[in-house]
C-alpha cells in the first residue's frame, strides 16, 4: 500500500469514527504532519510505519524556543 493510500484510509477512518475517537485524533496528527513536512515525507513515513508497526507522531526540535508549544516535525513513534 502506498503512503497516499494509507493516509486516505486513516482519514476515512477518522471521519467514520468521529470526533473524540482514536482514529480522529490520529487523522489530525497526520494532517498536521502533512502541513509541517509535505506530502512526500509524510507518505514515506506512513509506508515505514506500516512496515514496522509504528505510527507517525509529532515532535519538537531541540533548538526551538523554550516557550514554543507547537510541534515542528513528523517522526515515527
Amino acid at each position: 500500500m502506498t503512503g497516499k493510500e494509507i493516509f486516505d484510509r486513516c482519514q476515512l477512518a477518522a471521519l467514520k469514527n468521529g470526533l473524540g475517537s482514536q482514529e480522529f485524533h490520529y487523522g489530525n496528527i497526520l494532517y498536521q504532519a502533512l502541513r509541517l513536512e509535505g506530502e512526500e515525507k509524510v507518505f514515506q513515513l506512513l509506508e515505514q510505519a506500516e512496515n514496522t508497526g509504528k505510527r507517525v507522531g509529532l515532535g519538537y526540535s531541540s533548538n526551538g524556543f523554550p516557550t514554543q508549544n507547537d510541534p515542528d516535525m513528523a517522526i515515527l513513534v
